[in-house]
């Protein structure tokens, strides 16, 4: 159970969550998170130091259970768990739908978050799905046309949260997101997007 510290620390962060994607990062000041969580600006900054630094925590709660889902799949069968990953990535994703959005949103600009992201989280997504589509240890290993495959399923699982407006109407209700999740991921694996050891078999 959440201590009172816990509790607070969550609910500035949650509040984060929302106005970042509502207003953008650089939209947001640290009075507007203070105001809308009902805390002083002097506790934001006790936490988390500065905005950058509450943003940082927020990437860290979003992309360390992301990856450790990931990771519990390396010793399973990919053959019989590649479509349900996709499905569990999709899923983490809609049920962390702003910080998807937000978080795609930010690596699109040339910032020290997005270099940061890509050095440490990014890294470890790319080693990790190499690992799992191509079964090699080294980033040395994967070939050009890997390298490929592997920007075309990010791109495929990240589509619905860089194009939310797009994706919109899809996702209206609960209902409707499952249903979603499971003909978009069924379209990636008919079109053989994620078949990469029969691909590069060939």
């Amino acid at each position: 159970m959440m201590n009172r510290q816990n509790t607070t620390r969550q609910k500035v962060l949650d509040v984060a969550s929302q106005l970042f994607y509502s207003q953008g990062f650089n939209g947001t000041s640290v009075r507007d998170i203070a105001n809308r969580a009902q805390v002083n600006v002097s506790l934001i900054h006790y936490y988390f130091k500065s905005k950058q630094g509450l943003f940082e925590s927020l990437a860290v709660h979003y992309f360390e259970p992301y990856l450790e889902m990931i990771e519990q799949e390396l010793n399973a069968n990919l053959e019989q768990n590649l479509e349900s990953l996709v499905k569990r990535i999709l899923q983490y994703k809609q049920e962390h739908y702003q910080l998807s959005c937000l978080v795609n949103r930010e690596l699109t600009l040339n910032t020290v978050f997005a270099r940061e992201m890509l050095v440490t989280y990014l890294a470890k997504e790319n080693h990790l799905f190499t690992k799992l589509l191509f079964n090699k240890s080294s980033k040395l290993e994967v070939t050009y046309k890997e390298k490929l495959c592997l920007v075309q399923l990010k791109g495929l699982l990240n589509a619905p949260f860089v194009m939310p407006l797009e994706f919109q109407e899809s996702l209206l209700t609960d209902t409707s997101v499952s249903h979603f999740i499971d003909v978009y991921s069924s379209l990636m694996m008919e079109r053989k997007a994620l078949k990469a050891r029969r691909v590069f078999s060939v």
